[in-house]
């Protein structure tokens, strides 16, 4: 639907096809090294844990009156805290009329913030790897403001903001911590999307309506017809399907197609919510409008098109967000989180954390992001060579608790700890105050987003929710862009005004 075809990049300018700049990459960054706390919820040290761990913060001091000006504080999520400095354009946007300092935490567990070094992904040494814990970084941050940045008595007023997994930070923050910050925008931040909701369906759902709109019609309806012919494939067909595929090792069960249809969704889904109008290399190196592009390259269906056609042309439109720049020589789908049955005996877990070749700028992320989804966000988990995301339908939780146990030993899946902890879409918007949340259109994750009824539940009207017409995963966060719809546009816009609103406000 919208083309960046007019424009180019032109060293840190992007420029419309007149030459005119319209947004600048992000200022180089200064880095900023804190020593944090290993475990924040014991007070007696563990013998074989560090007390404390090096965390890494990236900030600009750019557009920042000194001292005095407001803090814009990012969540840095579920890879290496750079890329999403380099992604998250619209906060130095912001900064220059508040006169703001950007400031991003980097998570622990990934990026350069690993506690145990190169030993931290080890199933002992990741039982520190929690929501909680992470949220309670961000607040040593926030308490600390004065020594770590320089604030004077009365500056450097916090908002906080993020993006997917970083936006449901902000939010559970603004829920746990609501002293330590004026308020947050939470950009595509699936917050209610828990085991018994069944919104798996859904999330295929809106995946396919992103191929629909933003593809062609007959584009999503030959890819659900693809996905049905892999449902009912016999063992006949696996060896069409592993060529068809390109899967590193043959299939030869009903559990490997299992794995292989998770593998395609995860793939396929994340092109959808990564439907960026412009060439990007978040998450994995991808075209402008991918979705696009992915149905373009497949083809029009022949006519009663084949079991051949359809599953060759269904591994071309995962490609385009998988192997576009052909990083990847064939596709491991034996590494899936979700599978269905009993696992392979022949399954091993990984038992140490590696980049691949070519891997995008947040890293090889499966492990510690996979320990993550075995032990509170369930439905979450990765897939797709480490790129993909996916939400397994009920009747694979039990599968998800097995390959778990597996993967990382005594690991305790809670399902249910998460809602409780935090609540549901409807509870915390009768509970946070002064948090704005914005969704994309395309981003098959909008189902798991806040609920429609967002601003009338609100007790005050400080909650609010914006589903953004034409906008990808968290676009809103990324600096403008000649293909912007106007409707995004406009939720910049509304966002900076609301930042302002809570800056100004006082409180007895």
């Amino acid at each position: 639907m919208y083309s960046n075809s007019s424009a180019r990049i032109d060293g840190d300018v992007r420029r419309s096809s007149t030459g005119v700049a319209l947004a600048t990459s992000p200022p180089p960054p200064a880095v900023l090294w804190k020593n944090t706390t290993l475990d924040w919820f014991r007070f007696t040290l563990d013998d074989d844990a560090p007390p404390t761990f090096r965390q890494r913060i990236l900030y600009s001091d750019v557009h920042w009156n000194f001292g005095h000006g407001p803090l814009l504080v990012f969540f840095g999520g579920e890879g290496a805290c750079e890329d999403f400095y380099a992604n998250s354009g619209a906060l130095f946007d912001m900064a220059r009329p508040l006169g703001a300092k950007v400031v991003f935490l980097e998570h622990r567990y990934y990026g350069k913030s690993l506690p145990f070094g190169a030993d931290s992904y080890g199933n002992r040494e990741l039982r520190f790897l929690t929501v909680e814990q992470a949220l309670a970084d961000m607040s040593d941050v926030l308490a600390r403001r004065g020594e770590l940045f320089g604030c004077v008595a009365g500056g450097c007023r916090a908002v906080l903001f993020g993006g997917s997994y970083g936006g449901m930070q902000a939010a559970w923050h603004r829920l746990k911590y609501p002293h330590l910050s004026r308020g947050a925008i939470a950009a595509s931040a699936p917050v209610d999307i828990y085991p018994g909701e069944g919104k798996s369906e859904a999330f295929w759902r809106a995946t396919i309506r992103t191929y629909s709109k933003f593809g062609t019609p007959a584009c999503a309806a030959w890819i659900e017809n693809a996905i049905a012919r892999i449902n009912a494939t016999t063992q006949g067909s696996y060896g069409l399907l592993s060529s068809s595929f390109k899967t590193c090792a043959p299939l030869a069960t009903r559990n490997d197609v299992a794995r292989l249809l998770l593998y395609v969704q995860g793939a396929l889904s994340t092109e959808a919510m990564v439907d960026y109008p412009f060439a990007s290399t978040f998450v994995t190196p991808m075209p402008a409008s991918p979705v696009n592009v992915a149905c373009a390259a497949a083809g029009a269906p022949p006519p009663n098109a084949s079991d051949a056609w359809l599953w060759r042309s269904l591994n071309t439109v995962q490609n385009i967000f998988l192997n576009f720049t052909a990083q990847l020589k064939c596709h491991n789908v034996s590494a899936e989180l979700l599978r269905s049955g009993l696992l392979s005996t022949s399954d091993r877990p990984p038992q140490h954390h590696h980049i691949r070749a070519n891997a995008p700028t947040l890293g090889d992320i499966t492990r510690p992001w996979n320990y993550m989804a075995c032990s509170s966000l369930i439905l979450e988990p990765l897939t797709s060579d480490g790129d993909g995301f996916f939400v397994p339908r009920e009747d694979q939780i039990e599968s998800v608790e097995r390959a778990c146990r597996k993967s990382f030993g005594s690991v305790t899946t809670r399902p249910h700890w998460m809602p409780r902890a935090y609540g549901n879409g409807v509870q915390l918007a009768r509970s946070l105050r002064n948090v704005y949340f914005s969704d994309g259109e395309k981003d098959p994750w909008r189902v798991g987003g806040m609920p429609n009824a967002t601003n009338e539940l609100s007790p005050d009207g400080s909650v609010v929710h914006r589903l953004i017409a034409g906008a990808a995963h968290h676009q809103d966060l990324r600096f403008a862009d000649p293909s912007d719809s106007a409707d995004l546009i406009a939720a910049r816009a509304e966002e900076l005004a609301y930042v302002t609103k809570w800056l100004a406000e006082t409180y007895e």
